[in-house]
């Protein structure tokens, strides 16, 4: 059996992509890539990882040449920071105005920043991967 590598893309949707759109890569400082700017509009994250913004208007359309989706209400999406550069991250939320939902700490000392994107989806940077942690 075949392994899976890992995590290719993560989509979230927004019915007003050129404001979203404008978020992660003005914001966030997201490299955008080559993508159909009525249904979607796309991000480098990373090596290997792409965050794809779709207008669910247009994905959930039967007659699209790969199997319809779409999601309602906020999504979540959470990126890797380094411990160093979390005050920056606050700095550059407040210098774009974006509005800081909440910040957390971890038991075991990581720190998350959650923010709203333009159309309510949930965005998170944590300096950790909370996932690594002993169960």
């Amino acid at each position: 059996m075949g392994r899976i590598e890992g995590v290719l893309e993560t989509v979230l949707y927004a019915d007003d992509l050129s404001a979203t759109g404008r978020f992660y890569a003005d914001v966030l400082g997201l490299e955008g890539v080559p993508g159909d700017g009525a249904l979607l509009t796309a991000f480098r994250v990373g090596p290997g990882s792409v965050l794809l913004l779709f207008d669910p208007a247009e994905s959930e359309t039967a007659d699209r040449s790969v199997p319809s989706h779409g999601a309602r209400g906020p999504g979540h999406v959470a990126f890797r920071i380094n411990e160093a550069g979390y005050d920056a991250w606050l700095g550059r939320f407040a210098e774009h105005g974006v509005t800081i939902e909440q910040e957390h700490v971890w038991e075991d000392g990581y720190r998350s920043i959650y923010v709203r994107d333009p159309v309510g989806n949930s965005v998170e940077m944590i300096t950790g991967d909370i996932w690594r942690r002993p169960r």
